[in-house]
C-alpha cells in the first residue's frame, strides 16, 4: 500500500478504528432519527423509501468515512482510493466477472436461503428481518412508472454501491492494509464485517463472497472506483431484472437463473463458478493488477 503521512493525533491504529465507527453509530443514531420525523410529514411512500435510503447512505456511510480520511491524514482521497482511476481493462473485466458469476451467485442465495435454523427467537427474527426487506424492495418494484425504476437504480444501485464501497473497501480495509496487517485477512475481514451489517443472514454468505471480490479489486487494482462500479452494476442488475420479473411473470425465471428445478442438478451454476474461476485466474495478473 502506499505510504501516507497520518496526523500526529492519529498516528494509532486504534484511534483510527474508533473514529471510524464511533462516527458511524453517532451518524446511525441520527439518521434514525430523522427518518422518523421524515416519515411525520412525507405522505408519498415511494419518496419515503426513496430518501430515507438516501440519507442513510450519505449520512451512514458516505460522511463517516470522509470524516475519518479527512482526519487521520492529509491525503483523504489517497486514502479512500479516491484518486486513483481505474483503466478501461480493468473496468471491463469487472463486467464480465459480474456477468459470469451471476447464474452461480443466483444458486448460492438459493442454498443460502434454504439453511435451516432451529425454531428459536433468534431464527424468527432473522426471517422477518429477511421479510420487512423483501417487502420494501417489492413495494418499489411494483411501480408502475419508469421513472421510479430509474430512480430505484441511481439510489439502490449506484448510490448504495459508492457509499458501501467508500466505508467498508475504503475506510474500514484501508485502515487495515495501511496498517500493515495481511491483505487477504484485510479483505475477508472486511467482507464479513460488510455482510453482517446488513443484518440479512439468509444472503448472508453471497453478500460475503462479493464483499471479498470488491475487497480484492480495490486492494489489487488500487482504485476504489473498481469494487464502487462492481457493487452498482450487481445492485442494479438485481434492481432492473426484479422490476422486469414483477410486471412481466414471464421473466420471472431470469432471477433464479442457474437454479435448477427440485432435485435438479445445477449445470449452469456449475457451468458459471469454472468460467469465472477460470476468467479470474487467466486474466488476473494482465487486467486488474497494476
Amino acid at each position: 500500500m502506499e505510504n501516507l503521512q497520518y496526523r500526529k493525533e492519529f498516528v494509532s491504529y486504534s484511534k483510527r478504528v474508533l473514529l471510524l465507527w464511533g462516527a458511524f453509530i453517532v451518524c446511525l443514531l441520527f439518521t434514525s432519527i430523522l427518518v422518523g420525523w421524515f416519515g411525520s410529514f412525507i405522505d408519498n411512500r415511494l419518496a419515503l423509501i426513496f430518501s430515507s435510503s438516501a440519507l442513510q447512505n450519505v449520512c451512514v456511510f458516505i460522511l463517516p468515512a470522509l470524516l475519518t480520511a479527512y482526519y487521520i491524514t492529509p491525503s483523504p482521497a489517497a486514502f479512500l482510493g479516491l484518486s486513483a482511476k481505474a483503466e478501461w481493462r480493468q473496468i471491463a473485466f469487472v463486467v464480465a466477472v459480474m456477468l459470469l458469476s451471476m447464474p452461480a451467485l443466483n444458486y448460492l442465495v438459493y442454498l443460502n436461503e434454504a439453511i435451516d435454523l432451529p425454531d428459536s427467537a433468534l431464527e424468527q427474527w432473522l426471517r422477518a428481518t429477511e421479510d420487512a426487506a423483501r417487502a420494501v424492495t417489492d413495494e418499489l418494484l411494483a411501480a408502475e412508472s419508469v421513472g421510479t425504476l430509474v430512480m430505484a437504480v441511481l439510489v439502490a444501485g449506484v448510490l448504495t454501491g459508492f457509499g458501501e464501497e467508500l466505508f467498508f473497501r475504503g475506510a474500514q480495509q484501508g485502515i487495515f492494509l495501511h496498517r500493515g496487517i495481511n491483505g487477504h485477512v484485510a479483505v475477508w475481514v472486511t467482507a464479513i464485517l460488510f455482510s453482517a451489517l446488513h443484518f440479512q443472514f439468509y444472503g448472508f454468505f453471497p453478500r460475503m463472497l462479493l464483499g471479498a471480490f470488491f475487497g480484492y479489486m480495490a486492494w489489487k487494482g488500487g482504485s476504489l472506483w473498481l469494487p464502487v462500479t462492481a457493487h452498482a452494476l450487481n445492485n442494479s442488475i438485481a434492481v432492473i431484472f426484479g422490476y422486469m420479473a414483477v410486471h412481466n411473470p414471464s421473466l420471472a425465471s431470469i432471477n433464479s437463473f442457474g437454479v435448477p428445478e427440485e432435485g435438479g442438478f445445477p449445470v449452469f451454476a456449475l457451468v458459471s463458478l469454472v468460467a469465472t474461476v477460470a476468467f479470474i485466474t487467466l486474466l488476473w495478473r494482465k487486467m486488474v493488477v497494476k
